[in-house]
């Protein structure tokens, strides 16, 4: 798949659309499917220009956003498994491939949506199709889509797990710890300090895992593997619900593998077992 940025004027026949609504994404469940053809949906009306964010074997995808979610599932013959779902529900459903497409079109729709304006002058921006960004005659400084930098860590203490939960969670569901990487940090430091920030415990060997693209709204999730060394658990309320140790043969539910937390505990499990 080819990743692109462009604006374009009209929908060429064979593209496929990734449909939002109030932050919502169209998503068929018996299909398991989140793209859909331009020719199903050629009644629905909007404005241009449009989004194109990727190529697959030749055809578009496209970035829809439309306010009346109940005029789309109208165009449906059998629309009983086709509804709007939050992007995070997908998480375990879709592969890590196609999450990633669904980070990109959620980052970049958010980009589109919060850069018509310029913030200096107030004027309409302009898309720079050299720059594949928005610029404004007032300055001509190209706004390309931002993300923001975070770190997220698993904690480790031989066969021991520090995981936490936020309110949000689903019932019984903890995860690694995260937090953004403030200005002026490299990201060691943002680690240690949320960490401490967030449990009150001390790390060091902090090792580089993978990173992963995280589309609520727009961040850059870099992950780390980090040891224990000292501290008990003390919770900072304005974070977490809970954290605590678990062993590692008896986890509550965590996050499913297409998710950078996810990806980060089975891999130290997987590596405990070889030992």
């Amino acid at each position: 798949m080819e990743l692109i940025r462009e604006l374009h004027d009209s929908f060429n026949e064979d593209s496929q659309l990734i449909i939002f609504c109030d932050n919502k994404i169209l998503y068929d469940q018996a299909q398991n499917n989140y793209c859909f053809a331009i020719n199903d949906l050629n009644t629905i009306n909007h404005d241009s220009p449009y989004l194109c964010i990727a190529k697959n074997q030749e055809k578009q995808i496209y970035i829809l956003d439309v306010a009346q979610g109940d005029q789309i599932l109208g165009l449906f013959m059998d629309p009983k498994d086709i509804s709007f779902i939050d992007l995070r529900q997908l998480l375990g459903l879709i592969s890590s491939e196609n999450f990633q497409l669904l980070s990109r079109a959620s980052i970049l729709r958010t980009w589109k949506r919060n850069t018509q304006f310029c913030s200096l002058c107030g004027n309409k921006n302009i898309f720079n199709e050299k720059e594949s960004a928005y610029d404004c005659n007032c300055n001509k400084i190209p706004k390309y889509p931002s993300i923001s930098p975070c770190i997220i860590t698993l904690i480790y203490d031989e066969d021991k797990i520090l995981l936490g939960r936020s309110n949000f969670f689903p019932q019984n569901m903890f995860s690694t710890l995260a937090g953004f990487i403030e200005a002026g940090e490299n990201a060691e430091q943002a680690l240690i300090r949320e960490v401490k920030e967030e449990v009150n415990v001390e790390v060091s060997d902090i090792h580089y895992h993978s990173s992963q693209s995280w589309p609520f709204p727009s961040q850059l999730m870099l992950g780390y593997t980090c040891k224990y060394v000292s501290g008990n658990i003390v919770l900072n309320d304005l974070e977490l619900e809970e954290a605590r140790w678990f062993d590692i043969g008896d986890l509550p539910i965590i996050p499913p593998v297409s998710s950078i937390s996810g990806q980060l505990i089975r891999s130290y499990i997987e590596d405990r077992s070889k030992l």
